[in-house]
């Protein structure tokens, strides 16, 4: 998953990843990014820091949440 508000960083981190045969979840947007996130199904994550809405740290913190309350 790549979380990032800037398009073109989205799109060169996606195509890389991509062509390596990874599937990608992009998003541009955090609370959209956090309402898709399930637990325990991404094996990484890429967040920007600085964003509008929620930064990096706080959209980790969420979603370590999600994490840890589904995997119990």
């Amino acid at each position: 998953m790549i979380v990032d508000d800037e398009s073109d960083i989205i799109l060169s981190i996606k195509i890389d990843l991509e062509d390596n045969g990874f599937e990608v979840d992009a998003f541009s947007e955090p609370l959209l990014a956090l309402s898709h996130f399930k637990a325990n199904s991404h094996a990484l994550v890429i967040l920007d820091i600085k964003m509008p809405d929620m930064n990096g740290f706080e959209l980790y913190r969420k979603m370590r949440k999600i994490d840890e309350k589904n995997s119990n």
